[in-house]
């Protein structure tokens, strides 16, 4: 039952976002030199609504000339040089989520911390809270509140989707990027598989138990991944703003999540992303710690930091630790991945039945048959032969230039992974998150009746790079091919 609730409240997560071309040239007419226009102050703020907050800082409520809406912020560490700002993720707290973190950082930064329109102190006008609309909120925070150093930007959850947006569609604008418990990155239906599925590594059963398990959690993530290429029935908010208005427009947070899972986060160019930190609670529900890596794959300059015991909101749970990973991240710099180590290696991995369940290191060549439990880490293997098995892979790369992987009935679910060569895929399914494939084209062909379900996936061939997301159904014919439909 609580895979089709599940199912249910997140299938509805997809709304349009209309391009406001007023503000871009407004932005560009202050570009070159124009006078900007003041800050409009809002209705005042009664002592009531600051009760929460402390004293010593500065706040405001100002109108947002790109919405016409009312924005809270709040301002603390004025002497200071750098700008922080803080963009909160969904809830009622808003920006006090960040009240155990800003004394730490007020006393080396100056703070900027917004509740983004709708939300908490910010309610007024209605729209589609998506991250391109909040993106140009916070283009607008920044370019009338940051001090003369450098702007470094710092979201939680869906604040932290907001500013990997914001990232790509304003590049230059921030020195610095720190992502926070990301929510809203991986595809819907990986995420769906995701709050409906037992992790076997960590129950103590038997192993007969175990593969049984597998093969029931196998066939429920089948049934979900059908309905991820089936009719949406959120397409009618989409297509008619009116509708979407009257019956979730002031309900600010389902306004917002929709709007979030209807953002295509696969398509973004992170080649173009400045340096970015990475901060993940490992014990996180909400966002799986999974996104973290599929984003360190993609980011160029990137560092991920773990927090091994802290869940979704890791500033409130250990506010010591993360204050402190903060600050380093703010101060520290990030360098590319380094190169993986030429496979020369002649080992040959087998499997029959679980008999050898997790590889890592160099091999030839892996061959599974009728394994339902087999994990890879940190694994370079020349080839790879899959039969009637069900492989979890993470930091690995499969593959060489110019050879054919053959998967045949089987299951395979990759994060941070390299695929070199090609893929032949007979009556299987896929689920990478944060996967490069490198080859000529193409890259992946199905034989017969092939599902794959893509977050952060890339095809690089020697004549294009493709960044793509989403969930597709191949018969007899080529990944490429239906991209190119």
């Amino acid at each position: 039952m609580a895979k089709w609730f599940v199912l249910v409240l997140l299938s509805l997560l997809m709304l349009p976002v209309q391009a406001n071309w007023l503000n871009d040239i407004n932005r560009k007419v202050r570009a070159l030199g124009e006078p900007e226009a003041e800050i409009q102050v809002a209705k005042p703020l009664s002592a009531l609504e600051l009760a929460d907050y402390p004293p010593q800082y500065q706040y405001q409520r100002v109108m947002v000339p790109s919405h016409d809406t009312p924005l809270f912020v709040l301002q603390a560490g004025l002497e200071h040089q750098d700008t922080v700002v803080l963009v909160h993720g969904l809830g009622d707290l808003a920006s006090k989520d960040w009240l155990t973190v800003i004394p730490d950082l007020a006393a080396q930064y100056h703070v900027v911390a917004i509740d983004l329109p709708g939300f908490g102190l910010s309610q007024g006008a209605v729209f589609t809270y998506s991250p391109k609309e909040y993106a140009k909120v916070i283009d607008w925070v920044i370019t009338q509140y940051r001090h003369p150093g450098q702007v470094s930007l710092v979201g939680h959850s869906m604040g932290a989707a907001i500013s990997l947006y914001y990232a790509n569609q304003y590049p230059g604008r921030i020195g610095q990027l720190v992502l926070v418990d990301a929510a809203g990155i991986l595809d819907r239906t990986a995420y769906i598989k995701h709050l409906s599925t037992r992790d076997n590594d960590k129950a103590d059963l038997p192993q007969g138990v175990r593969r049984v398990i597998a093969r029931v959690d196998n066939f429920a993530d089948k049934m979900l991944e059908k309905t991820g290429t089936g009719f949406d029935p959120t397409r009618l908010f989409s297509n008619d703003s009116s509708l979407r208005n009257m019956t979730i427009g002031e309900q600010t947070n389902m306004n917002a999540a929709l709007a979030l899972m209807e953002q295509n986060f696969s398509v973004l160019n992170y080649q173009q992303m400045p340096t970015t930190q990475i901060i993940w609670g490992a014990q996180d529900t909400v966002a799986p710690l999974r996104t973290a890596h599929a984003l360190q794959h993609v980011l160029p300059l990137s560092q991920l930091h773990v927090i091994s015991d802290a869940g979704h909101v890791p500033m409130k749970s250990h506010p010591q630790r993360f204050n402190s990973l903060l600050l380093a991240s703010l101060q520290g710099m990030t360098s590319a991945r380094p190169a993986r180590m030429t496979n020369v290696s002649q080992r040959i991995g087998r499997c029959f039945q679980d008999d050898h369940t997790h590889f890592s290191g160099q091999y030839q060549h892996i061959i599974l048959n009728d394994c339902k439990l087999v994990r890879f880490d940190n694994l370079d293997t020349q080839q790879l032969t899959l039969t009637d098995s069900i492989v979890s892979m993470s930091k690995s790369r499969i593959g060489t230039a110019g050879h054919t992987m053959v998967i045949t009935r089987s299951v395979m679910t990759a994060t941070d992974t390299d695929i070199v060569g090609r893929i032949n895929s007979n009556r299987s399914r896929f689920d990478f998150a944060g996967v490069s494939f490198y080859g000529e084209s193409p890259v992946f062909i199905s034989q017969a009746s092939t599902r794959l379900v893509l977050s952060l996936t890339r095809i690089i061939t020697p004549t294009q790079s493709t960044r793509l997301g989403g969930s597709y159904v191949l018969a007899e014919q080529s990944l490429e091919s239906m991209l190119s439909y």
